[in-house]
């Protein structure tokens, strides 16, 4: 008896059906918009300051009328391209004072990502949407009815909105995660241990003498 040929992707291992439009739209009529919220230092602020990031905290919550998700993604940061670099710089400088702080300089950097390593912090709002949340309607004659992805955009920008809103009043800058994001924000959740922010050349060719 043969056996039978298994195809599998990886739609079959999550519920994400596609992600399209800035949205992820998932199995059993449901989707999410994801918006990317700044972070700021809480400590660091005057008493007034805390005290306005929490009433606009509490603001925002008691506004709600549905649920939201909150997460964070740590993302290590990399930075052997930029020791590299350092390294090969002192290498063509001819000023001793220079090569001095150079070296000074990469010795705080290797100092600074032992151990754990340096970790890149971002903070998102997951807004969902169910098909529960459309109900039974009537199209207009002579009228082709909303498809489920129209219904489900037309939610979540509603959603989207009210939430910018009310973070910008906390001074946060917010703004909705776009597909190709989306696509590169799903691969780091399921792909955690194999994810490094990397800085190259480019990246740092400017921050150096």
């Amino acid at each position: 008896m043969s056996k039978q040929k298994i195809h599998s992707t990886t739609q079959d291992f999550t519920n994400i059906v596609e992600i399209a439009q800035d949205v992820v739209f998932f199995k059993g009529k449901s989707a999410c918009m994801i918006l990317e919220v700044s972070s700021v230092n809480f400590f660091l602020l005057s008493g007034d300051e805390q005290n306005a990031r929490i009433y606009g905290y509490m603001s925002l919550l008691n506004s709600l009328s549905f649920a939201i998700q909150i997460f964070i993604i740590s993302r290590r940061i990399d930075l052997s391209a930029y020791i590299k670099l350092l390294e090969d710089r002192i290498t063509i400088v001819t000023n001793q004072r220079v090569i001095e702080h150079l070296r000074l300089y990469k010795e705080f950097i290797q100092e600074l990502v032992k151990g754990e390593g340096l970790l890149d912090k971002k903070a998102y709002v997951v807004i969902p949407f169910s098909s529960l949340e459309i109900g039974p309607s009537t199209p207009a004659p002579n009228k082709k009815p909303p498809t489920f992805t129209e219904q489900a955009r037309a939610v979540l920008e509603s959603k989207r909105d009210n939430i910018s809103t009310q973070i910008e009043r906390m001074g946060l800058i917010v703004r909705p995660v776009p597909t190709e994001e989306l696509v590169k924000l799903f691969y780091e959740i399921y792909n955690q241990d194999f994810v490094t922010l990397d800085f190259n050349s480019e990246d740092v060719k400017n921050i150096i003498i």
